[in-house]
């Protein structure tokens, strides 16, 4: 392991030293209150496009997340019935999920947070945040952020998309689009499951409606997600008849008018989630918990561009509350005003500072500043430093569950920390290098810990917990170097990640296993019959847990309104858990076909 990451770095800072400038293409994004050229933002944010997306060997978007360094994505099962997300070494409750910049998390657990009805079909991009962005998001945004953007830009076709594979792998979805600015989806997958009590089944159904105006722009977007899953050793490894049902639906309506220097712009945002658990579904009335949670909010924001730069502020309101046979019956309500103002001096010195006030229930007022700098020190040498605070209330579930594999807390404090960083970004047309040192001084953080196997877990809050950490990753375009060469692009991600905290007898369900290294290399090659041949490794040594080395590989090939894959995840038949007790799936062969279909072209 050493050797492979020595060698990476005399690859990365050989090429360093190039001086031939080029012209970049301009990206935009949302790591900000303000659309963002990514040259001029000073976030450490990670963008995949809808051509990233296609060159990763996976049917589903969380297993997409995988392959982002510094993101840990731990399954249990499989094609994404039940994930956790978190980011450099937060737990999963600490990370921000979000569609179109709308929040999603689940106040009951952040189990539910991937419960979105989104497909790899209608996912345009993907921002990952890493590191605090409270100051953008407010509170949640512990450890980092993950934006799903949706497609936008619609026209007259009609798409039908199918996945065979092993252990009866089913997919087919069929996606309706128009030159209204609207897009319909809707889809099944099902499997018998890769070992006893695995199988799933997975409906989801989307829809979108764009007004775009002169100056006046509006969004509608509303989904429905029906997942029903075998769930052996889920959440303990005593109980393998476990079986869970979730039904998420979503709603959100953005709204933006420009006046010249003035922008206004308004979200209005609902969630709901039913979940149905049995512990045992041979004694379905035996520990069968069922729990419903409803989120609603609004947002009001408005934009100034001056001389002076770009100044924001805003207010929002969220409410959530639940109904459960365990957890009972409560509700929380939350209130914020933020500030944020950017500023740009000659494309070399960029700055962006920002406040975020939050009063949450039974949490006195809370003041989350945060700074980021960046500057230039030569066209294509940037460096950049940020600081921001950020807090994290409990989940329902960490307050007041009770069952005999985990018991809640209700003298949960909140989580507090203060974030650090800084990094040095090079780029050129054809190679790119992103490093980062960072830490994060964590105060009450909660986790859930047990003496010994047979006992339960139990929620506490830790006294303290620093978490520092190195990324470096590099992108090589191959293609645009030598036009004819049959590797047309790689891409490296290493992380290093190291946690002070001591669990003495106690074993850690979640803190203390995040990844201590985690290399991720991922290469897009030309081959036969003009076809294209995708693949992706990733090495990973968690804290407490023995290392792995996972290769995924994909071959695809496009017929003008036909596309076509071969795809094979865990290609080595590797065997490897990311929770103990759930071992996940070996060598799984899929293959799909998609064809799309367009009429009424407009002249």
């Amino acid at each position: 392991m050493k050797t492979t990451i020595s060698i990476l770095l005399v690859i990365t800072f050989s090429i360093f030293g190039q001086t031939k400038v080029y012209k970049l293409e301009e990206i935009i994004v949302s790591g900000s209150r303000f659309p963002t050229n990514i040259e001029n933002s000073s976030k450490n944010i990670i963008l995949l496009s809808a051509k990233d997306i296609s060159q990763i060997p996976v049917n589903n978007f969380s297993d997409l997340l995988k392959f982002v360094n510094s993101v840990d994505v731990r399954t249990r099962g499989a094609e994404g019935m039940q994930s956790d997300i978190s980011i450099r070494g937060g737990s999963f409750e600490q990370t921000l999920v979000l569609i179109d910049g709308v929040k999603m998390n689940d106040p009951q657990t952040g189990h539910h947070n991937l419960n979105l009805p989104l497909s790899l079909d209608n996912i345009e991009r993907v921002e990952i945040l890493k590191g605090n962005g409270s100051k953008v998001f407010g509170a949640n945004a512990f450890s980092g952020a993950v934006n799903f953007i949706t497609k936008k830009n619609f026209s007259n076709s009609i798409s039908i998309n199918s996945i065979g594979g092993e252990n009866g792998l089913f997919d087919l979805g069929l996606s309706i689009n128009t030159s209204f600015n609207n897009s319909f989806f809707i889809s099944r997958k099902k499997s018998d499951g890769y070992k006893f009590n695995t199988n799933f089944k997975n409906d989801l159904l989307s829809f979108s409606q764009n007004i775009v105006k002169e100056n006046f722009y509006a969004n509608l977007f509303v989904g429905y997600v029906d997942k029903a899953f075998g769930a052996n050793s889920f959440y303990s490894d005593r109980f393998p008849n476990q079986f869970e049902r979730t039904l998420t639906r979503i709603a959100n309506i953005k709204s933006e008018i420009d006046f010249d220097d003035l922008t206004f712009s308004s979200k209005i945002f609902y969630r709901n989630n039913f979940d149905d658990y049995h512990l045992d579904f041979v004694r379905p009335d035996w520990n069968h918990n069922t729990h419903f949670t409803e989120v609603y909010g609004t947002e009001i924001q408005t934009n100034y561009n001056s001389s002076f730069g770009k100044s924001s502020m805003g207010i929002e309101f969220i409410e959530d509350k639940i109904s459960s046979s365990n957890l009972g019956k409560h509700l929380r309500n939350q209130l914020s005003v933020f500030a944020e103002h950017n500023y740009i001096l000659e494309n070399k010195f960029s700055l962006s500072a920002g406040l975020f006030f939050y009063k949450y229930s039974n949490v006195n007022l809370k003041i989350l500043p945060g700074i980021d700098i960046g500057y230039f020190l030569t066209e294509k040498l940037k460096m950049f430093v940020s600081y921001g605070s950020s807090l994290r209330v409990p989940t329902y579930t960490e307050l007041f569950y009770v069952s005999p594999a985990n018991m809640g807390n209700p003298s949960l404090l909140y989580e507090e920390s203060n974030n650090y960083e800084a990094g040095l970004n090079y780029k050129t047309e054809f190679y790119n290098l992103n490093s980062s040192i960072f830490f994060r001084d964590g105060k009450n953080l909660i986790d859930w810990v047990r003496l010994n196997k047979t006992d339960p877990w139990k929620v506490e809050n830790v006294t303290n917990l620093k978490t520092t950490g190195m990324e470096l990753s590099s992108n090589f375009n191959i293609k645009k170097i030598v036009n004819n060469f049959y590797i047309n692009n790689i891409e490296l991600g290493y992380t290093y990640l190291s946690s002070n905290r001591k669990t003495e007898r106690y074993e850690s369900k979640y803190l203390i296993e995040h990844f201590k290294h985690q290399l991720v290399i991922k290469m897009n090659t030309n081959f036969i019959f003009d076809s294209n041949f995708d693949i992706a490794f990733r090495y990973e040594l968690r804290e407490n847990y023995p290392s792995r080395s996972l290769i995924d590989a994909q071959l695809t090939k496009s017929f003008n309104e036909l596309f076509f894959f071969v795809r094979a995840t865990n290609l080595l038949n590797k065997t490897y858990f990311d929770f103990p007790g759930v071992i996940l799936p070996g060598r799984w062969f899929s293959a799909g076909l998609k064809y799309t279909f367009k009429f009424m072209d407009e002249k």
